[in-house]
C-alpha cells in the first residue's frame, strides 16, 4: 500500500464517482479501477459497493477514510514542515550572549527576528567569552554574542556588530561622583572591583591595561565572576570598577556611573558562529542582522 492508493480512494469516496474522481486525478477510469480494486484486495474486504449506475461506501470502507484522510494529512503535513525547516521558517535557534549583549542587542535581536520567523523557537545561553569558543564550535549554541577581539577557532567565523564605553562605576555618595568625568589617574589610589582573569582573561588585561597606560597598578581588592556582581559589590561601597555603558540600564540602586576622560576605552561585541555548520535558520537570522540599529 502506498500514500498514492490512500489518494486514490479518498478521491473516489469523496466524489462516489469513478469518472469525476480520475478526471479529479488526471488518469484515466480503467487505470483507477484497477488501482482501488487492487487496494481491496490487498486489504482482504470490500471498501466500495459499485454497480453502473451508484457508488457507496461499505461500512468498512467509511473507516477506511477516515483513517486514509488523516494519514494523508500528517503526511502532507509532514513534507511542508520538512520544506520550513530547509528554509529556517520554522525550528529552534541557540542563542548565546555575554551580558553586556543583554541591555539593547539581545533584545533587538530577538524582537526583529521573532517577527519574522514567529515559528522559530528561539533559546538563549548566558555565556562567557571563553564558554562562546566552546559553544559555538560544539553546535551547543548557533551563534552567540561575545566580546571582541576573541581569537578564532579554525571553524568559527565573527562579525563586529557593536561597540560601547567604558565608564567608571562608584557607589553613590562617592568623591567621584563629583565630577562630571573621570581622569584614569583618579583611580590610581581607588580599590577597584574587577572581573577575574579565570573568567574573562581577554577583559582582565584590557582593563589592566587601561590602568598601566595611565602609569599605575591597579589595586584589586575582590574580583567577581560578573560584571553584575561587580555592581552589587560596588553598591555595597566595597570599591569602584569598570563597566560598559548599557550597564546603567539595568544596574541596581546605589551605583554612578561616570565618563573616562581622554580617548575612551571601548568594549566590542561581535556575532560568533560555527561556519563549517549553518543550518537555514542561522543563515536567516544572519543575513537579516536584526542586531542593527535603525532609524
Amino acid at each position: 500500500m502506498e500514500l498514492r492508493h490512500l489518494r486514490y480512494f479518498v478521491a473516489v469516496a469523496e466524489e462516489l464517482h469513478f469518472r469525476k474522481a480520475a478526471e479529479s486525478l488526471h488518469i484515466v477510469q480503467p487505470a483507477l479501477s484497477k488501482q482501488i480494486s487492487a487496494l481491496e484486495n490487498e486489504l482482504g474486504l470490500m471498501l466500495l459497493e459499485r454497480d453502473r449506475r451508484h457508488v457507496t461506501l461499505t461500512e468498512a470502507g467509511k473507516t477506511f477514510l477516515e483513517e486514509a484522510v488523516a494519514v494523508l494529512a500528517r503526511a502532507d503535513g509532514a513534507k511542508s514542515r520538512a520544506i520550513a525547516v530547509s528554509r529556517g521558517q520554522v525550528g529552534s535557534l541557540n542563542i548565546g550572549f555575554i551580558q553586556p549583549a543583554l541591555a539593547e542587542l539581545v533584545p533587538r535581536s530577538l524582537r526583529r527576528f521573532r517577527n519574522e520567523y514567529p515559528e522559530v523557537r528561539i533559546r538563549l545561553t548566558e555565556l562567557t567569552t571563553r564558554q562562546v569558543l566552546d559553544q559555538t564550535s560544539s553546535r551547543a549554541v548557533h551563534c552567540a554574542f561575545a566580546r571582541l577581539p576573541i581569537e578564532l577557532r579554525d571553524d568559527l567565523a565573527c562579525l563586529p556588530i557593536s561597540q560601547q564605553d567604558v565608564m567608571l562605576a562608584m557607589p553613590d555618595g562617592h568623591r567621584l561622583a563629583e565630577k562630571e568625568t573621570i581622569d584614569m589617574a583618579d583611580i590610581a589610589s581607588e580599590d577597584l572591583v574587577m572581573i577575574d582573569r579565570r573568567v574573562e582573561p581577554a577583559l582582565h588585561d584590557y582593563y589592566i591595561a587601561m590602568c598601566n597606560e595611565a602609569g599605575f597598578s591597579p589595586h584589586i581588592a575582590h574580583e567577581v565572576n560578573s560584571t553584575w556582581v561587580a555592581l552589587g559589590l560596588i553598591a555595597g561601597g566595597l570599591g569602584v570598577g569598570f563597566a560598559p555603558a548599557s550597564a546603567r540600564s539595568a544596574a541596581q540602586q546605589g551605583v554612578t556611573f561616570r565618563p573616562i576622560n581622554g580617548a575612551t576605552p571601548k568594549l566590542s561585541i561581535g556575532i560568533v558562529w560555527n561556519d563549517k555548520s549553518k543550518p537555514a535558520v542561522l543563515s536567516n537570522f544572519l543575513q537579516m542582522k536584526p542586531w542593527e540599529a535603525r532609524s
